[in-house]
């Protein structure tokens, strides 16, 4: 009989951000990469939100923020308002 021995601490393990943010970076997979990010948002240290306009990654610390208040790339914003929201990062 083999018996398994869970930690209490298991449940509570959160990975640290930088780790999730590498293996997001090198993932190709898109729903996988949703995931990730899902992950990335709900860490100890969330410095990283989603950009509303292309779902990537945007930096806390340098994004903009929309006519809603939510988080988006500069780049992207700058090209959603030249182009009508057609093309994207």
């Amino acid at each position: 009989m083999v018996l398994k021995v869970v930690s209490h601490f298991a449940h509570s393990f959160r990975r640290p951000w930088r780790d999730i943010a590498r293996e997001l970076a090198r993932e190709p997979d898109a729903s996988k990469r949703r995931a990730l990010m899902d992950e990335l948002n709900q860490s100890f240290d969330p410095r990283f939100a989603t950009c509303a306009i292309c779902d990537r990654l945007c930096e806390l610390t340098s994004c903009k923020t929309d006519e809603q208040g939510r988080p988006v790339h500069e780049h992207c914003y700058a090209s959603k308002m030249k182009n009508d929201g057609r093309d994207y990062c």
